[in-house]
Formats: structure tokens, sequence, C-alpha cells
């Protein structure tokens, strides 16, 4: 769909040499839809190992190795479609970017309902997520662009660091999704501050994209319009200027 595709996350460049001796090594029964399965059954797995977490660190394994699932699946069906020239532009986008969509909220929601987080600051990481794909959609449709990171962060990397915290947050103690200040779990008002500011900046950034393209807008308008009044009567004179020079010589 997009005519340019920009990845600047911290482990691109090491992610597109996984991912291409990766793609070289798949069976040639191997589809991108297959990957697509695998990539939303790894999110399930996610999500179910989560919810098991309340009973016991053990199934943080299952977490870890669903995001694993999720990350090979849905990095290489598009590069699998791309290494064997089989891309099917409009249902390769659809099918690809709606499972990401699906697969995100099963794992930020299974966070959520994980003894590591609290459902308030996984609704919020959500919805700021969802702001951003409909962002990045929205620059596709619009510019032909289609940003596959910010900030440095892409989906490989936002997978690492749900895998992180979670780790952390059980070697740390229950504490860390349950100390409370003023009423409120300390965790949700971090995450709400750092939605806050990431808020913030959304709207920034969409102000300044509205304005160049607005300016980019107006000038080719302008340039398609045709010659005014005066621009007419300026080569009329220039016309008949020369034509009086031809007959004088």
């Amino acid at each position: 769909m997009a005519n340019q595709r920009i990845n600047e996350s911290f482990l691109a460049v090491k992610e597109r040499a996984a991912l291409f001796a990766l793609v070289k090594r798949l069976p040639n029964w191997a589809t991108p839809d297959h990957l697509t399965a695998i990539g939303l059954c790894g999110a399930v797995l996610t999500l179910f190992s989560f919810v098991a977490c309340r009973w016991s660190n053990f199934f943080l394994v299952g977490v870890v190795f669903g995001l694993f699932l999720n990350w090979f699946g849905d990095s290489l069906d598009g590069t699998l479609a791309r290494f064997r020239s089989i891309e099917r532009p409009h249902y390769g986008y659809f099918i690809d970017h709606s499972s990401d969509l699906i697969a995100q909220t099963l794992i930020i929601i299974g966070l959520g309902m994980s003894p590591y987080f609290t459902v308030a600051s996984s609704l919020l990481v959500l919805s700021l997520y969802l702001l951003m794909s409909s962002y990045t959609y929205l620059r596709v449709v619009t510019e032909s662009v289609h940003r596959l990171s910010y900030g440095g962060m892409g989906a490989t990397e936002f997978r690492i660091l749900v895998a992180c915290w979670a780790l952390f947050a059980a070697w740390f103690g229950p504490s860390t999704a349950t100390a409370q200040a003023y009423g409120f779990a300390v965790l949700d008002i971090v995450i709400g501050g750092l939605s806050a500011l990431t808020f913030l900046g959304f709207v920034i950034v969409i102000q300044k994209d509205l304005m160049r393209l607005q300016r980019e807008e107006r000038d080719i308008i302008e340039s398609l319009q045709p010659a005014t009044a005066a621009d007419e009567q300026s080569i009329l004179d220039v016309d008949e200027k020369r034509l009086m020079e031809s007959a004088a010589g």
C-alpha cells in the first residue's frame, strides 16, 4: 500500500538481518497467512498466560514464548511475501494490520489482567497504541508513508518491554501494581502522567502535520491556477512588441 516504509527503531537493523536469515530457512509450504495465524496464536497464548500468572509465576514462560511467537509470525509474514514476490497489496495490508490490532489488544489486556499491572493502566496503554496506529494509517493514506516506529520504539521493542516488565514485576513482588498514593495505585499515576505527555506530543505532531499538508496543497493549487488577467495582459504586450519588431525588421 505505502510507497515508503520507515523503521527507525532501536533494533531495526539487527532485526532485519535476523528476519532475512529466518525467511530463507522457511519450508516451501509455509505461507504468509500461516505466519499471520502463528502471530495471533502467540497473542492468545500471551493473554491466557498472563491471566494464569495470578496463580503462579511459572506461567511467565508462556508469556515470553507467546510474545516470541507473536513476533515470529507478525514480523515474518510480510517479509516472506516480499522475499518470494507474492505480495497481495490490499489483502496483505488489510490482514496484516487488522491482525496486529487484534494481537496487540489481546497482549495489552492480558497484561492488565495479570498481577503485574492494572486494568486502568493497560487501558491507557491500549488507547495510546490505537491512537498511534490510527495516525500511522492516516499517513499511509495521505502521504503513502508507513512509519513502523516512533521515538525508536516499534512493535518488537514493545514486546520486549512487556516481557521485561512482567519479569521485573514478578521478581520485585506484588507491590509493583498494588502500591498506593493519594488513594490511587502508584502505577496508574505514573502511566497516567506518561500517557498525558504522550497525548500532548501527539496533538503537537498532528498540528504540525496539518500545517505542512495545508502549505503543500496550497502550493500545488497555486501552481495549477490559470494565469490572472494581469499575467495575460503582460503576455499580450510581449507578443505585440515582438510583432512590431518583426514588422519593422
